[in-house]
């Protein structure tokens, strides 16, 4: 284990701050899958708003998963969950056991990242350095 140092610090904020971001864009799509179950209309805007919401979040978890090695594992049902959800026109009146998938690996998906973010902020709060 490394000793505690500045850039120890900087370096455990910034991957706390991408945890965060990440999240923030992870409630988004949910909102987005939970409004199409739920039968909202979808406009060409509205897919078309879910589909760079789609791509942005690929692209930051696999940053994630490529940045953070130990501090994040288990949340790989990401990729799945992203190619499960298609389109936002797919997902309106899906059947009840597929939302019930796709709800469950939102949901561990979510869990995991917290718990990434509990990890982190505990190795910053007792200034412990990451392995």
């Amino acid at each position: 284990m490394s000793a505690w140092n500045p850039k120890e610090q900087e370096e455990i904020e910034y991957r706390i701050k991408c945890i965060k971001q990440f999240l923030e864009l992870w409630v988004r799509y949910d909102e987005f899958f939970q409004s199409a179950y739920h039968g909202a209309e979808v406009t060409a805007q509205q897919e078309e708003e879910f589909l760079k919401l789609k791509s942005q979040c690929a692209r930051r978890h696999q940053y994630i998963i490529e940045y953070m090695g130990a501090e994040y594992k288990g949340a790989e049902q990401i990729t799945n969950y992203l190619s499960d959800t298609v389109t936002l026109q797919t997902l309106v009146g899906i059947h009840f056991d597929f939302y019930k998938k796709l709800s469950l690996q939102w949901h561990h998906a979510f869990l995991k990242l917290n718990e990434a973010l509990g990890i982190l902020r505990t190795h910053l709060e007792i200034e412990l350095a990451l392995d």
